[in-house]
């Protein structure tokens, strides 16, 4: 909202330009979701909130270093993906490697791309606990564990969620999302139980459930085994699944509304931007036009 406002403010165009991008770097399901909402927000949502620019006009590049986006799902429902984002005007640079991001743009390939609104959904690192600790870690600062989520020097201590590296049969690491953290923490919940029963352990077994990604209204992706969905379908599913795990009947009932009402209208409301730098900026905006 800050970038579009500034760009409707501005008199420069290449300042106006520099509000008007948006780049994402990940291609993940995060980052997938967030370039298709920005897309649909500037190309629907926003597009008479404006006089003097249009939001229809935003540039919108998402950025992934690998051959394609979407890895952890089929080349098939990433392919379906990549049209539905061009749809909704977004950009996919595949192979490019995001070597620094600043406020004034981000830096990749060699080529510099000017951007006031730089989005990070890459991925972040564990914390540096395990490091800090001289524990076995990945690249990325995750514990390595045992096949039951301990420590080969401490049998005592287990690791699970976003600090645990645990690899699948194939030697894969689990990605790190709630349902791998969920499972986790079940399964180590129980080995501590064991342990105070005199029981033996048992080694931890994710069970992958499928994922799924939504890329704006009406459009997402969902893969379980061997069934894919795409379209309307799968973002039915998607909601489904997401109204499914809330707690409480009133909860549920309150978001099945909210969500009919923003998919009818567009969630057409009061759209206010409250902070002391946007203030600030607002008046020395307004200082300048008086004066010329």
């Amino acid at each position: 909202m800050q970038a579009l406002a500034k760009a409707e403010l501005t008199n420069d165009p290449l300042e106006r330009n520099k509000h008007l991008t948006f780049v994402v770097v990940g291609a993940g399901p995060t980052g997938v979701e967030l370039a298709g909402a920005i897309g649909e927000m500037s190309r629907f949502t926003l597009s008479k909130d404006f006089r003097h620019i249009d939001s229809k006009q935003a540039r919108i590049i998402l950025i992934e270093a690998g051959s394609r986006i979407l890895p952890m799902f089929s080349e098939q429902l990433s392919s379906r993906v990549m049209r539905d984002l061009d749809q909704l005007g977004v950009q996919a640079w595949m192979n490019s490697r995001v070597s620094e991001v600043s406020e004034n743009g981000v830096e990749t390939s060699g080529e510099t791309i000017s951007a006031s609104t730089p989005l990070w959904a890459a991925g972040i690192k564990a914390s540096p606990l395990g490091r800090e600790s001289n524990i076995s870690c990945d690249r990325v600062g995750r514990i390595e564990v045992e096949k039951d989520l301990s420590l080969e020097s401490h049998s005592e201590v287990f690791v699970a969620g976003d600090q645990c590296r645990f690899a699948d049969e194939q030697g894969r690491a689990l990605p790190s999302v709630a349902p791998v953290a969920v499972q986790q923490g079940k399964h180590f919940a129980k080995m501590i139980r064991a342990d105070l029963d005199d029981k033996p352990r048992s080694d931890f077994e994710y069970h992958d459930k499928g994922q799924m990604a939504t890329i704006g209204r009406s459009r997402a992706i969902a893969e379980t085994g061997k069934l894919k969905l795409t379209g309307f379908s799968a973002w039915m599913a998607w909601l489904l699944v997401h109204i499914y795990f809330l707690t409480g009947f009133r909860n549920r009932l309150f978001v099945i509304i909210s969500w009919a009402w923003s998919f009818l209208t567009f969630r057409r409301g009061a759209r206010l931007i409250l902070n002391k730098d946007w203030e600030s900026f607002s008046a020395n905006d307004n200082q300048k036009d008086q004066a010329a």
